[in-house]
This record gives structure tokens, sequence and C-alpha cells, in this order.
């Protein structure tokens, strides 16, 4: 599942993802980019959603010309599953966990 992250800051999914993460200030390489070979699995996809949904709701910490994403803040991820009506939250924040960590090691790349 860290692949469908890596592909979401990559830019390599379906659906301008490079451009989703430009709206929060996330500038990819095209070095970094991935080739439209990531597939999201049905079981997968309300995660991803989520995931998606939750795309300003990054924890950076700025430096001097450059910012390093820490994850993505949980307490907005919990509201909005619950917002969502999720059903199994627990096993929806690990697939989460997993998305974020292969978004992470694309985007601290830059």
């Amino acid at each position: 599942m860290s692949d469908l992250g890596a592909a979401w800051a990559g830019g390599g999914h379906r659906g301008s993802l490079r451009e989703a993460a430009s709206v929060i200030g996330v500038r990819i390489k095209s070095s970094y980019a991935r080739n439209n070979d990531t597939q999201l699995w049905p079981e997968h996809r309300e995660a991803y959603e989520i995931f998606g949904a939750c795309a300003t709701q990054w924890r950076v910490i700025a430096g001097v010309g450059n910012a390093i994403h820490q994850g993505i803040d949980y307490t907005a991820l919990e509201s909005v599953m619950r917002m969502r009506g999720v059903e199994d939250t627990a096993a929806r924040f690990e697939q989460i966990r997993h998305i974020e960590a292969g978004a992470l090691g694309v985007i601290n790349k830059r």
C-alpha cells in the first residue's frame, strides 16, 4: 500500500495527483514521478479516498529553504473518518499509515 502513497506524491496515479499535492504547496521533481503502474485495489479504495480527503492536513516543519513533512495530522484524519462514517477505523488507520509512509518517502526527497 505504500506504493499508493508514493504514486500520490509522485503524480503517478490517475486523477492528477501531482496537482493535488501542489494545492498544499508540495512540489515534486519529475525525477521522482512514477510510471502509471500503481493499482488501487478495491479493498484499499476507502483508505485512499480518506487519505486524499486529508491532503491539506499535513504536519510540516518549515526550515530555511525547505520544509519537512512529518505526516498527516491524525486528529484531522480521525475527524474525516468520523464524518465519512467509516466503520472499521482501526483497519483504515493502518492502511492510511502505509499510504502515508509511501508519500513521505517521495515528498521529503525533494
